[in-house]
């Protein structure tokens, strides 16, 4: 179903409706990655951190658009925050269970964990990818009970040689970020999507090791998944085969029974016309009274 609606210039744009299938939300992702590349590199410019919500999701509508992807800002947005919902629930479900995988439970037991029933192996990737490439724009605010102006004063009239000066006590200032971006913790979520769990622990339990690990835990459950449905297809086709045997053993008794009565009836019949003839001939071969 699709839904026209003006766009700027007057241009027609006929926006679909409906569920959004893989290939729609994988350019979503790519789209926002897009955004957010932009954006970092536009970082400096005033005209670019002024700009509304609404103006950032009509780049990434245009974007969408040229890919292929017929959605409006609107559905680009509001799919982009259930992408974020069930990315979450699976990266904190990730993080907290020790013993549980999301990608080994089926959707009974995703349900029954409050965990979204559908999240792929591909798009929480291409998710991972997008929040670990989010940058952390704030600076870290000044210690509490020391204004700023005072820091400014300092810098400018403390003595260049470390020598103190009596008119000006030194002031506490904060210890200079380490990078650019700090490091997350586990339990603050600062930005629009925070660091992942998963990827944390891929770099506590090894980096490539645990990265390996998890992609061939991954692959054996798809394995697992493929043999057990090959056995079901199977178990499937033998029942198939013992119903059309016993059916086949049914046709065949009843043709033979109905042969039997078929024989029976004709001895019944020769017998009756043996009984007729020989009584015929007693007749005829009676001799006749004086």
């Amino acid at each position: 179903m699709d839904l026209t609606i003006a766009n700027e210039g007057g241009v027609q744009r006929d926006y679909r409706k409906g569920n959004w299938n893989l290939q729609e939300t994988m350019v979503l992702i790519e789209a926002k990655k897009m955004d957010d590349e932009r954006r970092m590199k536009r970082v400096g410019d005033s005209t670019e951190r002024g700009k509304p919500a609404e103006l950032r999701w009509k780049w990434v509508e245009d974007y969408c658009w040229r890919k292929g992807c017929f959605r409006s800002q609107n559905q680009c947005n509001d799919k982009w925050d259930n992408l974020m919902r069930d990315f979450k629930k699976v990266r904190e479900f990730e993080r907290r269970a020790a013993d549980k995988s999301y990608w080994r439970m089926d959707k009974i037991e995703r349900k029954d964990n409050n965990l979204p029933s559908n999240m792929l192996p591909l798009i929480y990737e291409a998710l991972v990818a997008v929040v670990d490439r989010k940058p952390q724009t704030t600076t870290p605010p000044p210690p509490p009970n020391v204004p700023t102006t005072l820091i400014n004063v300092e810098k400018s009239t403390a003595p260049s040689l470390g020598v103190q000066s009596p008119l000006h006590p030194p002031a506490i200032l904060p210890p200079p970020p380490t990078s650019a971006r700090p490091f997350p913790t586990e339990d603050s979520d600062t930005s629009e999507y925070s660091g992942s769990a998963a990827k944390r622990r891929k770099r506590r339990d090894g980096g490539e090791g645990g990265e390996v690990g998890s992609a061939i835990s991954k692959g054996a459950s798809i394995i697992a998944e493929a043999i057990q449905s090959c056995e079901d297809r199977e178990d499937e086709r033998h029942k198939q085969m013992v119903n059309l045997h016993e059916r086949k053993l049914q046709i065949e008794e009843t043709k033979a029974e109905i042969n039997r009565q078929g024989i029976n009836g004709l001895v019944d019949a020769i017998n009756k016309l043996a009984n007729s003839m020989l009584a015929l001939a007693a007749h005829t071969t009676k001799p006749s009274s004086k």
